[in-house]
């Protein structure tokens, strides 16, 4: 299996092989001094008929999240790299991180673009934490970032709704503010 990525193709077994080393805490991907959640995770969503949100999101008041950084929240490895991986609701970039007590976590950036500065990471880079993974992009109902955190599935995009409460999903999802809080220093017992 070959995986396409800016520099050509790149062989599978090479950067599924690849050390990112272990992301020793894990911090919000966007500045939380202007950021506000917008949509906590669990919470039914009329606009997805009553399904519940499998992550947080997160906007600056009046519109002004259009074009901010978007980082990684951890050391880790791009698994997922895609402009356009939720269509017209924009890029979404999955990032594998290693944790301290064992635990292996998938953190998905959703609604985040390129910019001419700011170009997606190909799959198989690693990443440190603070590292910009792309900007958030102008999409519906207003710009923000979808911040979910999983514990499998990490080559695919959610939807970003199910049916199900999150955490009773096979996918494992997670509250991605619990695991900042869990992980914002050296953590034995997370998740």
């Amino acid at each position: 299996m070959l995986v396409l990525s800016t520099l050509g193709v790149i062989p599978t077994e090479w950067w599924q092989s690849v050390d990112c080393g272990t992301a020793e805490s894990l911090a919000y991907p966007f500045d939380t001094a202007r950021f506000v959640l917008v949509q906590g995770y669990t919470v039914p969503s009329p606009r997805h008929q009553g399904r519940y949100h499998t992550g947080e999101d997160w906007s600056i008041p009046g519109g002004d999240a259009l074009g901010q950084p978007v980082t990684a929240a951890g050391r880790g490895k791009i698994r997922y790299s895609y402009a356009v991986g939720w269509g017209r609701d924009a890029g979404v970039v999955i990032v594998e991180h290693h944790m301290p007590d064992g635990v292996v976590l998938y953190s998905q950036y959703g609604h985040i673009t390129e910019s001419d500065a700011v170009k997606f990471r190909a799959v198989g880079e690693c990443v440190e934490q603070g590292d910009i993974l792309g900007v958030v992009a102008d999409v519906r109902p207003a710009p923000h970032v979808h911040f979910e955190i999983r514990l499998a599935q990490p080559d695919t995009p959610g939807a970003g709704y199910t049916w199900t409460l999150p955490e009773a999903d096979s996918i494992g999802y997670r509250s991605p503010s619990a695991l900042v809080g869990a992980y914002s220093v050296v953590h034995s017992d997370a998740p």
